[in-house]
């Protein structure tokens, strides 16, 4: 039997005094989403916290804060996995975001339960190039407190979308190395690549970029774009970075 003392409807009061409100359809699905929980219409509170959130232009505090309250629904509708799913959405939006002083002791221990499996979780970052004379090295740096990769891969394509090869990376502590292939007797190449770590299973723990954002690597005349005196700014590469996900792959080692 669910709970009858959820205080969304006080603690969302609280909220829409501290910050401005959202125009128009905006305002009314949020409000509207509030009023739902604060009557223990859990069900349909969660389609309008949903149709608010499907206006994309709204800040990312306040977007932050509606994915809050709609975690702890889940959590009261028994619905963890998506409990903790929209939590840790709230937190990667806005990593200060809090629930009201008011708020139960079950919205906070969810909070806090999410905030520590983020920390936990494995982090990449590709790191900028050192060496100037091998412009297709890749380096990342792996933050994994739990030790959960077992491996990390450079994954690169010589057209953008793939389809992507993997290339094993050397770890040394928590620097890892690999180089993007360079086409025989070419003196100018490009390269699409991005960086997973995975663990003993296969599955995708972190990522640096991703195929659908991936990183952009130009080469002329052995030299990297950013170095080279012939490329100018309208025909640069775009490098476009991407936050880390989780998810099962199908086959990393393709």
């Amino acid at each position: 039997m669910l709970p009858l003392t959820f205080p969304v409807l006080a603690a969302a009061s609280s909220l829409v005094v501290a910050q401005a409100p959202a125009p128009g359809a905006a305002q009314a699905d949020l409000a509207r989403a509030r009023e739902l929980a604060g009557a223990l219409r859990y069900e349909e509170a969660v389609v309008e916290y949903q149709r608010y959130l499907g206006h994309p232009d709204r800040p990312a505090a306040e977007r932050a804060q509606a994915l809050l309250e709609l975690g702890f629904i889940h959590l009261l509708l028994e619905d963890t996995v998506n409990a903790e799913q929209r939590t840790t959405e709230a937190l990667e939006l806005d990593a200060w975001v809090r629930p009201p002083p008011n708020a139960p002791q079950k919205q906070k221990d969810l909070l806090e339960r999410v905030r520590a499996m983020l920390a936990a979780r494995p982090k990449l970052e590709v790191l900028s190039r050192e060496d100037a004379g091998r412009p297709q090295r890749v380096r990342a740096s792996l933050k994994d407190p739990r030790a959960r990769a077992s491996e990390v891969l450079l994954r690169h394509a010589p057209v953008p979308g793939g389809p992507y090869r993997a290339t094993a990376m050397v770890c040394q502590q928590d620097t890892c190395e690999g180089e993007l292939p360079v086409p025989p007797r070419a003196a100018s190449f490009t390269a699409w690549y991005f960086v997973e770590a995975l663990d003993s299973q296969g599955n995708t723990v972190a990522r640096a970029a991703n195929p659908l954002a991936p990183l952009q690597l130009s080469v002329i005349e052995q030299k990297a774009w950013y170095e080279s005196p012939w490329v100018y700014a309208g025909g640069a590469a775009l490098v476009v970075g991407a936050a880390t996900v989780f998810f099962i792959a199908s086959d990393p080692r393709k």
